[in-house]
């Protein structure tokens, strides 16, 4: 048995190597991998108004931009929309994107997986109008760009010219993303659903 010198600098490595994963937690699921001079840029619909500005920011002149997103649950009557995908169509055409330039992609209801049906539904629109093949990045909120990207990758192929970008959201200091609520909780439940899509999705998709 080790004697309480060796139990203490066992606590401490276990506490140091905790607290680095702390740290690197939000870094390691807010995934960056642009896909360099993407000719399409896929958003997920979901994303609220400042960060979804600021995806309409990287946006370039003659890019393909595709919104996604399934059924929203609650206002619709307020909203005048039914979907996300809708919704945030209308969000970037008043941002300034022209219309013209944005295929509006709503995925179906589900009750789970409703990223991996958004992937779904949006290779099932980009096949049909002759579009699937082209480099693409998915935008997306932060810490849920790691799972995003891995659903999205699975959907599209291993070997499709796609890429990930991470929009930081403005409510909390992303350093210190555990001191905050909203971090603490969003972080958190992305991480238990990154691994669960990643040993259990993965393997029965």
């Amino acid at each position: 048995m080790p004697t309480w010198q060796g139990f203490l600098l066992l606590f401490l490595l276990a506490g140091g190597l905790f607290c680095g994963a702390v740290l690197r937690l939000y870094p390691f699921l807010a995934q960056q991998h642009p896909y360099p001079s993407a000719e399409i840029v896929i958003i997920e619909g979901w994303m609220a108004d400042a960060e979804l500005k600021e995806a309409a920011k990287a946006i370039c002149p003659g890019q393909i931009v595709v919104t996604t997103g399934g059924p929203i649950t609650f206002g619709q009557k307020f909203l005048n929309y039914s979907n996300y995908a809708e919704m945030a169509t209308a969000r970037l055409i008043s941002a300034g994107i022209p219309a013209g330039n944005i295929i509006t992609i709503p995925s179906p209801d589900t009750r789970r997986d409703r990223t991996y049906v958004s992937a779904q539904a949006a290779r099932r629109m980009l096949e049909d109008i002759g579009l699937f093949g082209k480099s693409a990045n998915l935008y997306t909120i932060g810490a849920h760009a790691r799972r995003s990207y891995l659903l999205f990758r699975h959907v599209f192929g291993d070997d499709y010219p796609l890429g990930v970008i991470a929009v930081e959201p403005p409510g909390y200091n992303l350093e210190h993303w555990y001191s905050y609520s909203e971090g603490f909780k969003f972080v958190l439940t992305e991480f238990i659903s990154w691994i669960y899509v990643q040993f259990f999705l993965m393997t029965h998709a």
